[in-house]
């Protein structure tokens, strides 16, 4: 992302502060520079309350660490389980990958910093999804958000799998008294949840889950571009996307990040009528609102 982008950014926000900022890619750690560039800038001008950046660790050195630490920065690595999991499920990762996203791990799990672990869960490699998450938490991972991969086939033997194998990994953690081990933030309570997804060109999408369709899709949901000066420009259809937006949370009041997710894929499949989309998307939505009910009585548990 350009620097002036990322500085009309910043000033339009400035208004909300102090606000979350996440990193993410592709790899940011390839722009190690400009990523410190970036973080600077939003703590000298006190903007955050958190900030993360998602990476798979492979380029995470000691330097970079104690940056992080500094500055109290949350890493947010992304590991299926074993290796043979993560290998199917990330194409371009190798053995060799592997082990270095490991050693990263290693190096972030002995600073003691911020942590997360994302493990996707994709329906060909579902069966190993308890055994994995017990891999990822023997090698020091604290905090795992275990998610079905968005825009797969989950169709009801994937789902059940799923499920069932979600419902033992929480009766493990229970037992183990490793509360906290999958994180269950995305299906918390909240109000008013909403993403301003900013693209290396300036362009913003109004959720994460936006960016996984492809851009024939993407292109109708673009809501602001950055690329036209210290203010942005709204384009064309925002205005609507943002009552639609405003309207499903006052009749949700408690929504859910992950419901606000499944709202946008939902509104994308709508525009997109007779998509080829839909019942993959139908069906995911599905598992993720029973995945929302097992998170919501492992909650009240904990409380």
């Amino acid at each position: 992302m350009d620097i002036g982008i990322f500085k009309h950014i910043l000033e339009f926000v400035r208004s909300q502060a102090p606000l979350e900022f996440i990193f993410s890619g592709g790899e940011p750690l390839i722009e190690a520079d400009l990523l410190r560039e970036m973080i600077t800038r939003i703590k000298n001008e006190k903007l955050d309350r958190y900030i993360s950046v998602q990476t798979n660790a492979t380029l995470l050195n000691n330097n970079l660490m104690k940056f992080f630490l500094d500055n109290g920065i949350n890493l947010e690595v992304g590991i299926d389980g074993k290796k043979d999991t993560t290998i199917k499920n990330r194409p371009g990762i190798e053995g060799g990958d592997f082990d270095d996203i490991v050693h990263g791990v290693n190096l972030a799990v002995s600073s003691k910093g911020p942590l997360t672990a994302t493990m996707t869960v994709r329906p060909q490699s579902v069966d190993n999804l308890f055994e994995n998450l017990k891999y990822l938490a023997s090698i020091g991972l604290r905090s795992i958000e275990v998610h079905p991969a968005f825009l797969e086939n989950w169709d009801k033997s994937a789902s059940k799998i799923f499920l069932d194998l979600y419902r033992e990994s929480s009766l493990w953690e229970l037992k183990e008294k490793r509360y906290g081990l999958i994180g269950r933030g995305y299906s918390k309570p909240s109000t008013g949840i909403w993403d301003m997804l900013a693209l290396p060109n300036g362009k913003v999408l109004g959720n994460w889950v936006l960016l996984s369709f492809p851009e024939e899709v993407r292109k109708d949901f673009y809501l602001m571009d950055f690329g036209l000066g210290p203010s942005g420009q709204f384009l064309k259809g925002a205005k609507s996307y943002f009552t639609d937006l405003s309207n499903f949370i006052a009749r949700n009041p408690q929504s859910s990040y992950r419901a606000v997710s499944n709202f946008n894929a939902r509104k994308a499949v709508e525009t997109k009528a007779g998509s080829c989309y839909k019942s993959r998307v139908n069906s995911y939505i599905e598992l993720c609102e029973q995945i929302e009910q097992i998170d919501r009585k492992m909650l009240i548990l904990y409380n």
